[in-house]
């Protein structure tokens, strides 16, 4: 399908140059601005009909000022820089690239776990000092035999239960999903919930999307029943896990964290950190970085160029986030008719003069172009008149068929 009208796409985020050249030959017209910011992004948006972005958050008011905005392309997994909620009231598309930096951020996860067991910064530290001190650094639990908790077994999930499993660990996962069947395919322990998997493991490790149900899912309470020495691990998001009462359990030599995410962390590339564990001694911190691989950044950005090369060709929306999981709809009105001009709209005529509100409609041609059938759900079970209404017009009609969703 090609587009009739030009299209004017606006990255607001650095990508690698030679997607920059890829998208201007899909686009019309392409503006590179990525060193724009949350507020300067307000003054660019209009007339822009495709935005992509990275870090750059996306607020109510940039959503608002944008007057033709119809797709907002994430260059990454997460999209809780995207007011979803506006974007959403405004029928813009809101898509992102996930699976892409799965393991990227495996390697980190396995990573941080290694060098908090070693202490590899301390001694880097030391050793950069001058200091040699290997009777101090030589005590470490060692990773061979230890029960290594996974929450969470999506992509990245599993791609860390790989890796754990190679350094000959015991491996326990938990997630909603996770059913007996699957544990056994992946080859790990079913924990039925998520305090049993804490209650039973020396290593915890966090792989779960961000969303108001797993907020602080690592909670105070949970940490207080953490067994001495844990090791807490996050590369999902920052506030999955209270940084208040991890910092405090560090401090107290509870337990032990290797982090790439924090509540609150800084929006731009470069700022000050002021988090609970800033100032606290003895874990291991990166700069959520945990997807910044060149292996993951080229496959994340192939993918944003695969979305918008989609989208402008064919209208399809590859991965859309803000799509409804549940409507009102209650019924869906089967209607099989000749694929003849007008159809649709007298049906979707015959409904809206009963006061009943459509949700979505899919019509789809069969082989030949000379039918049709459309559903059509419905909040509303339409009376008997209205029914009979549509079913009369024989020369346009072919079945007409009601079910309870």
């Amino acid at each position: 399908m090609s587009c009739e009208c030009a299209l004017k796409l606006l990255i607001a985020d650095r990508l690698p140059k030679d997607h920059v050249e890829r998208l201007r030959k899909i686009v019309d017209e392409v503006e590179y601005n990525p060193d724009l910011t949350a507020e300067t992004l307000v003054e660019h948006i209009a007339g822009v009909n495709i935005l992509v972005v990275r870090s750059t958050k996306v607020s109510p008011s940039a959503i608002e000022k944008a007057d033709s905005l119809e797709l907002i392309v994430r260059s990454g997994a997460g999209t809780e820089n995207i007011d979803m909620g506006t974007a959403s009231a405004q029928g813009i598309f809101v898509t992102n690239c996930p699976d892409k930096n799965s393991a990227a951020v495996a390697e980190l996860t396995l990573g941080l776990l290694l060098a908090v067991d070693r202490r590899i910064p301390d001694q880097a530290q030391a050793l950069k000092e001058g200091e040699w001190n290997k009777k101090e650094f030589a005590k470490a639990d060692g990773l061979k035999g230890k029960t290594f908790g996974v929450v969470g077994t999506g992509p990245i999930g599993n791609e860390v239960i790989k890796r754990a499993k190679a350094f000959d660990m015991l491996v326990i996962a938990w997630s909603r999903s996770l059913t007996e069947e699957k544990a056994q395919k992946l080859g790990v322990t079913r924990a039925a919930t998520i305090d049993e998997l804490l209650g039973r493991c020396d290593i915890v490790s966090f792989h779960v999307a961000y969303n108001p149900e797993t907020r602080h899912l690592l909670s105070a309470e949970r940490i207080a029943k953490l067994k001495t020495g844990t090791i807490v691990l996050n590369t999902s998001r920052g506030a999955v896990v209270d940084n208040v009462a991890l910092a405090e359990a560090v401090r107290q030599g509870r337990v032990r964290a290797g982090l790439d995410v924090y509540e609150n962390e800084p929006a731009e590339g470069e700022e000050q950190f002021h988090n609970a564990l800033s100032n606290v001694p003895n874990w291991v911190g990166t700069h959520h970085i945990g997807g910044s691989t060149d292996q993951a950044q080229r496959a994340t950005v192939d993918e944003t160029v695969r979305i918008i090369e989609t989208y402008v060709e064919t209208g399809d929306v590859e991965n859309c986030v803000d799509f409804a999981k549940d409507t009102p709809a209650a019924y869906e009105l089967m209607v099989r008719h000749y694929d003849k001009i007008g159809v649709l709209t007298r049906i979707l005529n015959d409904l809206r003069e009963s006061n009943i509100n459509v949700h979505e409609v899919h019509n789809v041609i069969f082989e030949g172009a000379k039918a049709a059938v459309a559903t059509i759900q419905l909040d509303t079970y339409p009376a008997e008149e209205v029914l009979n209404k549509i079913s009369a017009r024989k020369d346009e009609i072919i079945q007409v068929r009601i079910v309870r969703l």
